[in-house]
């Protein structure tokens, strides 16, 4: 029998079998131990400042520096220090139909349906995208029987096209996830129910099953009753006398443990659980802080009102403002432990989190009167170009970004803290940081500021900045060129950076172990990859530097 479905059989219990020596070799042969590999989209809305947020890097050697603490230091990036060696932060990708050069409906909505498509919008059609997002087409590969990817968000509800970045199909929509009370019960479904995370492993399963095994034991139905079949056909398998005798052992404990009985550890089983294991109690312990317990949960999960933002439709008011403020900062922190343990449980490969921005900061030592997006513009308000219209408006923007670079920077570290069998969970996956726009009052899309953290298991080259345009030293940009003391906010865009963000996607799907049809590496995604709308896809392929190979 293989033994991962053994494992993973009689309804979610979490206790392991034992480790057959002699049938160890066998298994090695016939299944791979190797965890899956996964893509995690970090996003925020309204570019940030970009010559603040890049690596400040001297010199290109062939198109690449070395990324060190020096060049993080004092930029938007530098949380991210401790994880240098893991983060790869490519220069010079451009997003696809760009307002003015693609179609002319609005920079953000064309921002937004196109940036994971690479696809036009459809103004009949709420401004949706026409295709479907990268997020989807990966999960029909990767995920666990085909299913959807985990799409997450802080803030309230939507399904407007400023907050809609993910499209099952053309023009449909896939609004995200917002209270984190309505993941965690998903995730109550598969979690087991034993001592988990270094806990002695003799009364693991007292505190009782979930889903259908525990259902059945209600009704009298041992669990060792369910799985007769498949313990018999374990217990076929050639083995030695002592395994065979462990294999008992495991048996006596599995009824001992369903009528509450609690002896000693039979002879020769483990002594502890793995260090990351699907169960509740795992959830409840390090490194999650606040532990994932049903009443952190419930205290991140506002309920009532959450502001929009003037741009959706609705007014701010004080209960409003309130939840905001504990959707953006408990809640947010809940949805990334929430991710943490989709991923230990295996329910989600390709996972999802956004932050809107079209809400007015005001939680964590930040105290701001004007949207992030009226900020961005350097007008306060829905208007662009012409006079600064707020006194200290760089200030407020690199608040905005560091704040985003704090969070991002937690989540990259609660992956790498959690252990897999040949590294970490970040180690196994893609995590990027993607923007909606480079600079918020350019609204331009060249030159986007990504970074991404983690090999997708040894896919992908870590530890340094890569110019995949050329071999020069790109342009930093120039959001600091104007507004720091009044006058006319200017050029703060910037040049070159022009890849086809269309050749990251690939890559990325290639990483994460997509394929073409005929079983091939991917070489193509999206409608178009020029500065217009249309001519199809003219440079295809991945971005050989970005890979361990190239």
């Amino acid at each position: 029998m293989n033994r991962r479905v053994f494992l993973r059989g009689i309804g979610g219990v979490s206790l392991a079998a034992p480790f057959l020596q002699s049938v160890a070799e066998q298994e090695a042969k016939a299944q791979s131990t190797t965890p899956p590999k996964r893509l995690v989209i970090f996003f925020t809305h309204n570019g940030c400042l970009t010559d603040r947020w890049w690596p400040k890097v001297s010199t290109y050697t062939n198109g690449a520096a070395t990324l060190t603490a020096d060049m993080l230091k004092g930029q938007t990036l530098e949380p991210l220090t401790p994880y240098i060696s893991k983060l790869s932060v490519p220069r010079g990708f451009r997003s696809m139909n760009a307002y003015g050069s693609g179609q002319t409906i609005d920079p953000h909505d064309q921002a937004m349906g196109s940036k994971l498509t690479c696809a036009t919008i459809d103004s009949a059609n709420k401004r949706y995208a026409t295709a479907m997002s990268l997020d989807h087409v990966i999960a029909k590969q990767i995920n666990p029987n085909a299913a959807a990817p985990l799409v997450l968000s802080v803030g309230a509800a939507s399904t407007a096209i400023k907050e809609i970045l993910s499209f099952s199909a053309p023009g449909t929509a896939f609004p995200a996830t917002v209270n984190p009370l309505t993941v965690y019960n998903q995730l109550t479904g598969v979690f087991g129910t034993g001592s988990t995370g270094g806990g002695t492993g003799g009364t693991g399963g007292t505190g009782g099953s979930t889903g259908q095994a525990a259902y059945l034991v209600k009704r009298k139905q041992s669990v060792l009753d369910l799985c007769k079949g498949d313990l018999g056909r374990y217990q076929s398998l050639k083995m030695s006398k002592n395994d065979k005798t462990l294999v008992q052992n495991w048996m006596d404990l599995l009824r001992t443990t369903e009528t509450g009985i609690t002896p000693g550890m039979p002879t020769g089983m483990p002594t502890t659980m793995p260090t990351a294991s699907c169960s509740k109690t795992a959830a409840e312990a390090a490194p999650f802080n606040p532990p994932a317990t049903m009443a952190n949960v419930t205290a991140a999960s506002p309920t009532g009102k959450i502001t929009l933002g003037s741009v959706l439709g609705n007014t701010p008011d004080p209960v409003g403002d309130a939840n905001l403020a504990t959707s953006f900062t408990k809640g947010g922190d809940m949805l990334q432990n929430l991710i943490a343990l989709s991923m230990i449980c295996d329910t989600n490969r390709v996972i999802v989190m956004l932050y809107p921005g079209y809400v007015t900061f005001n939680w964590d030592g930040i105290m701001h009167t004007h949207e992030h997006h009226g900020l961005s513009h350097r007008t306060g308000d829905f208007t662009v170009g012409g006079a600064c219209g707020v006194t200290g408006v760089l200030d407020m923007i690199n608040q905005i970004d560091q704040w985003y670079a704090g969070k991002y920077a937690r989540l990259v570290g609660l992956l790498d803290s959690i252990s897999e069998s040949n590294g970490t969970l970040l180690d196994n996956t893609a995590t990027m940081w993607l923007p909606e726009l480079s600079d918020g009052a350019a609204h331009n899309l060249n030159n986007l500021p990504i970074v991404v953290a983690g090999k997708a298991g040894g896919y992908l080259k870590t530890g340094q900045v890569v110019n995949v345009e050329g071999t020069g030293t790109p342009s930093m940009g120039n959001s600091d060129m104007s507004c720091a003391s009044g006058g006319n906010i200017g050029n703060t865009g910037s040049s070159g950076g022009n890849l086809p963000i269309n050749k990251l996607y690939v890559t990325l799907m290639n990483a994460v172990g997509c394929k073409n049809t005929d079983g091939s590496k991917v070489t193509q995604f999206g409608q178009f990859d020029g500065t217009g709308s249309t001519g199809g896809i003219t440079n295809p392929g991945e971005v050989a530097k970005l890979t361990s190979a190239g």
